[in-house]
């Protein structure tokens, strides 16, 4: 069988025996039973039964008894730091009392320094901005030697990493004709490169990719590039051949053309072939732009997208003309 403990509340076996519980509570060593024997100095020791030990009013007021003691005792642990403290205190006030003749007053004066020039307060700084600026090379040169970069002193002192492109081969800063050489040596690049494109205009202005760049380079610079040419670019809208109606022998060629190149082109090569019965050709010419358009021409180019409309009299180079084939050249 067990009981609780009035003080600690933890589980104490009882004798099996007589079923009491021991002199002492195991846990926290407190008395759970009064026994004659055992309790000589006691005047009547009055037996305590378990009935008495389990009375929840006797619980309580052993609860009550052992805080009480506690609350005493640390009461009792607290009071004697502050007494002895306190005690020190005015031993020390005593001492400082006993003593307070043959202590001299501290003036403001000794605390921060006799007072100094205004030369002198400037020297000190100098030095200190000196010492700084030693240490900040120390410093500078630590990591120079860590990661190697090139170190420039700003004229306050300060110290600043250069770019790549400003440092040389051993790190230090490039001086300022070096890169002024590099520089020039950019800008000649630059004007060999435009004069190439300039002396090979001609070439290069056949090309659909290059022309623009061209087109802007002579705009700016007032060049002149060779006309666009490309043949296949016109489009045939019409085309006619026939008798002539008032001179025999002769024939009658109107065609109607429009320029679909990205450029202005200049009046085309009109070739014509014209072909027998036999599919055999007849008669085979290229005329110019005079020939078929009865003279100088109002403009020199074609704008693109835009179309014209021809017309000749030719001389029938055979009998029985059937076909004929249109072509620019």
């Amino acid at each position: 069988m067990f009981i609780n403990c009035p003080y600690c509340k933890a589980l104490v076996a009882t004798d099996p025996v007589t079923d009491l519980p021991p002199h002492h509570c195991p846990h926290c060593d407190s008395l759970l039973r009064r026994d004659p024997e055992f309790m000589d100095d006691v005047a009547d020791p009055a037996p305590m039964d378990l009935g008495t030990l389990m009375d929840p009013r006797a619980i309580a007021a052993a609860e009550a008894e052992a805080e009480a003691e506690a609350a005493a005792r640390a009461a009792a642990q607290v009071q004697t730091p502050r007494a002895e403290a306190a005690r020190a205190d005015s031993e020390r006030v005593d001492v400082v009392r006993a003593d307070a003749e043959e202590i001299e007053p501290i003036r403001f004066e000794s605390l921060w320094g006799e007072p100094t020039s205004t030369a002198t307060a400037v020297a000190d700084d100098a030095h200190a901005e000196a010492t700084d600026d030693a240490n900040d090379a120390a410093r500078a040169s630590r990591d120079e030697r860590a990661t190697p970069a090139a170190i420039a002193v700003a004229p306050g002192g300060s110290m600043r990493r250069l770019p790549s492109f400003a440092r040389s081969a051993d790190g230090s800063a490039r001086p300022v004709r070096e890169r002024w050489l590099i520089i020039a040596v950019i800008a000649l690049a630059f004007l060999l490169v435009l004069q190439l494109l300039l002396a090979d205009r001609a070439r290069l202005a056949a090309n659909a990719q290059w022309r623009p760049l061209l087109a802007t380079l002579c705009a700016a610079l007032r060049c002149e590039l060779p006309p666009w040419r490309e043949p296949s670019a016109f489009t045939l809208l019409q085309r006619d051949v026939r008798q002539h109606p008032s001179q025999p022998g002769a024939l009658r060629v109107s065609a109607t053309f429009r320029n679909d190149a990205r450029w202005p082109q200049p009046w085309p090569r009109l070739q014509l072939t014209l072909s027998d019965v036999n599919g055999r050709p007849a008669g085979q010419r290229r005329f110019e732009a005079q020939e078929y358009l009865g003279g100088a021409p109002g403009q020199a180019e074609l704008a693109s997208g835009e179309s014209a409309t021809v017309a000749m009299d030719i001389l029938e180079p055979a009998p029985q003309i059937v076909a004929y084939d249109f072509r620019f050249r």
